[in-house]
């Protein structure tokens, strides 16, 4: 199946967190390179905005993939040793860019939908926090049975309720999907399967296949498909009003928080490095 990438471009290797884009006709493939450290630095957010970005109305599906170079980790969450250091220099700009930018990330992939660009999450490993968000954030979260998601509640509560309340009323109840967002235990990716939250659940080391024969599947339908993005299209995405109260609040979480909390999140930040 590789040798279906016929472009390659690859983020200059300079930077510390690159990402690997290639592209084969409607098919890009983004995996992120996180050898170093294998959380959302400012950089790889700044990366993956570009990549989410349209660059054009697409008249046939063009699908967007994210996966990682990795399977221990797909993503670790937030820079948390960035965000500690930024808390305690009361660096309120910092913050807000940081959240900014990582909201509008999310509200690309979900909203892709309009400019009938797919978004599939790809999750061989762990995804924590704000990874966890990012890849269920997909139209479509594609996992091994190896992978795990969990999010500390601890750092940003509120942002479940009101980003996929809406995307997953459908499929299972908000107490149901706020238990296992919210309650800071690792859920394995057969649990979300069962609850709806994972769409594909494949064997292991099959995610790639399962990618192939999923957008072949949709290639032979396209025209239902189309009409089922344009109904996605009008029940996701985040309002501008709906991203500045998340990031607000978010930034109060870091900015009112004692001393221990931002030990806490440091020692959390230097664990996501081993």
């Amino acid at each position: 199946m590789a040798a279906i990438f016929v472009h390659v471009r690859k983020i200059p290797t300079h930077q510390s967190e690159p990402l690997a884009i290639m592209k084969a006709g409607s098919l890009h493939w983004a995996r992120m390179q996180l050898n170093e450290k294998a959380c959302l630095s400012g950089s790889i957010i700044a990366q993956l905005n570009r990549f989410f970005a349209v660059e054009q109305v697409h008249s046939s599906p063009t699908f967007k993939v994210l996966s990682a170079n990795q399977q221990g980790a797909f993503c670790l969450g937030a820079d948390l040793t960035l965000l500690s250091q930024l808390a305690q220099l009361r660096d309120v700009t910092g913050l807000q860019r940081y959240a900014s930018d990582y909201l509008s990330l999310v509200d690309q992939m979900l909203s892709g939908k309009k400019d009938n660009v797919t978004c599939i999450s790809v999750v061989q490993g762990q995804a924590i926090g704000a990874g966890m968000f990012m890849a269920l954030a997909a139209d479509i979260v594609i996992a091994e049975p190896q992978a795990e998601f969990m999010n500390s509640n601890i750092l940003c509560g509120e942002y479940p309720s009101s980003v996929f309340a809406k995307k997953l009323k459908r499929k299972a109840s908000l107490n149901t999907i706020m238990e296992v967002l919210c309650s800071g235990k690792r859920v394995s990716a057969e649990t979300l399967y069962e609850l709806g939250l994972v769409d594909i659940l494949c064997e292991k080391d099959h995610a790639e296949k399962a990618v192939y024969e999923l957008i072949a599947r949709i290639k032979s339908s396209s025209h239902g498909h189309l009409a089922l993005q344009k109904y996605r299209a009008d029940h996701s995405g985040l309002s501008r009003k709906t991203k500045k109260f998340l990031a607000d609040k978010w930034v109060a979480n870091f900015t009112n928080g004692d001393s221990r909390l931002i030990h806490y999140m440091r020692r959390l930040g230097r664990l996501q490095g081993e």
